[in-house]
């Protein structure tokens, strides 16, 4: 599923405009029309720093939102800092 994404142009990759040396993949109408999920990368550490997937159940409006901060607690290990979850009120 990758690589029709891919080939239908549903993936970038970038710099992060925020932050010099962290970069960003975007996955978008990955299994479903208007899914998105964004990785943010730490080039020089090579370190997930993020992950935020907003998707919806079976409408659109039954949107579901995720979103993971990742942080370095000891030298090797990367642990979940802070995440967040939300759904339509209709769930």
């Amino acid at each position: 599923m990758l690589g029709q994404a891919d080939e239908k142009g549903n993936i970038m990759v970038g710099s992060e405009p925020s932050a010099p040396g962290q970069y960003r993949l975007v996955i978008s109408n990955y299994s479903k029309q208007g899914h998105k999920m964004t990785l943010v990368v730490d080039k020089t550490q090579k370190e997930l720093l993020s992950l935020s997937i907003a998707t919806y159940l079976d409408d659109p409006k039954d949107a579901v939102n995720l979103s993971v901060a990742f942080a370095r607690v000891l030298v090797g290990q990367t642990t979940c800092l802070v995440k967040r979850s939300t759904a339509s009120a209709n769930n």
